[in-house]
């Protein structure tokens, strides 16, 4: 690629996590002419970061058909599943789907390039998933395999996932929102998306743990017990709500403390409903990466399952609130009731154990307050419904620990 690196427009990238910070330099660590890896350096104690810059023309694409690309700075490696042939039609044409913290991009009318910008070396849990889930039942999309830049000591980054995509798949916050609004409106909710989405949850869970197996870690609960006070120690210095409550929250979090024997296995670490793909026909899971804020190896510990359920509750309940708004305030918590109570069930159902209520109950405090932790930090107008959703959780009778 060669040219020098715009600053501005790589601070203006949706997927470039270092807006905030003043930018000390930028500097290409490696480049193949159809992309490059740059490094970040910032004037604060912020360690540099690794991005991956991508051209404008999609012919990194072809990467699919010329790796391994070398180069002075390493080689590009694809690994390609048994699937791929099957995904990658011959000469499709690349086509670019979506720009996030990530970049999407679909090739023919099967395959789909999830390519990481913000780069670390190490095994990648979404590479590492998807691929310990191929040819399962697993609520996945199927996998194509990744590609990886390989550096000449031999460092392996994984660069992209490569996935079917899956046409016609209705995905996001938009239409889940607009839907609770017109059932807030007609007093009439179809909760059979929520119930779907509990039965694929707890379907991926099961395909992890056959495939993965359960870690014993005797000293997980108290470690989750003081992660969980210091995410109230945070939101409590950001959120009035969550300082007013911090005593009866602190007793509450308690419950993870006092969890015995718990079964932990890999999990999605970031399972919210925006995560799930929906057609007529499937309930996909998508985005096994974790929580893009904590390092790869963090993301691939064993956790309990029922933090991803959690985490997934509390959206539905985020869901209402914002429809609310869009119902001229009408009240939301007949629907969160109905809509998170038939994925809980649908939960249940499919791992064929109950979840434990205490637990769940201390997990979805946790999960909110670090929603309203990120809303605080990084988008403000969206306080509102993790703050809707605290007060609903205090309304409920507590769970003595």
């Amino acid at each position: 690629m060669s040219s020098p690196i715009d600053v501005e427009a790589l601070r203006a990238a949706r997927w470039f996590a270092g807006k905030h910070r003043r930018i000390a330099g930028v500097r290409t660590v490696a480049d193949w002419g159809v992309l490059a890896v740059v490094r970040v350096g910032y004037e604060d104690d912020a360690p540099p970061e690794q991005y991956l810059v991508l051209g404008d023309d999609l012919r990194w694409a072809e990467l699919l058909r010329r790796a391994p690309l070398n180069g002075p700075d390493g080689r590009i490696e694809l690994r390609a599943s048994p699937m791929l042939k099957g995904l990658l039609d011959g000469d499709a044409e690349a086509i670019p789907s979506t720009d996030q913290s990530n970049t999407l991009v679909t090739v023919g009318s099967r395959l789909l390039v999830k390519a990481y910008r913000r780069l670390a070396p190490g095994v990648h849990p979404e590479v590492e998933l998807n691929g310990a889930l191929a040819g399962t039942t697993a609520p996945v999309p199927a996998f194509g395999g990744s590609l990886h830049w390989i550096r000449p000591g031999g460092t392996d980054t994984a660069i992209a996932l490569l996935q079917e995509f899956v046409p016609g798949a209705v995905s996001g916050w938009e239409e889940p929102i607009e839907a609770a609004a017109a059932g807030l409106r007609s007093g009439r909710f179809d909760t059979d998306p929520y119930a779907l989405a509990g039965t694929a949850a707890g379907r991926l869970h099961s395909a992890l743990a056959s495939r993965l197996g359960f870690s014993p870690d005797a000293g997980a609960p108290a470690r989750w017990h003081a992660n969980a006070l210091g995410v109230l120690t945070r939101a409590a210095a950001l959120e009035p709500l969550a300082a007013a409550a911090a005593p009866e929250l602190r007793a509450r979090i308690a419950a993870l403390a006092a969890t015995t024997a718990p079964r932990l296995t890999r999990i999605h670490g970031d399972l919210h409903f925006a995560q799930f793909l929906r057609t007529p026909e499937r309930t996909l899971i998508v985005d096994l990466e974790g929580d893009p804020t904590l390092p790869l190896a963090a993301r691939r510990r064993a956790d309990t399952p029922l933090r991803d359920l959690a985490a997934l509750l509390r959206s539905i309940d985020h869901i209402g609130t914002a429809a609310a708004r869009r119902a001229d305030a009408a009240a939301p918590d007949a629907f969160i009731a109905a809509a998170s109570q038939a994925a809980l069930d649908a939960y249940n159902n499919a791992t064929g154990t109950p979840a434990d209520p205490a637990l769940l109950a201390a997990l979805e405090l946790v999960s909110e307050l670090r929603e309203l932790v990120y809303a605080h930090t990084v988008l403000p107008e969206w306080a509102y419904a993790p703050q809707a959703g605290l007060q609903r959780l205090l309304q409920q009778p507590g769970t003595p620990p």
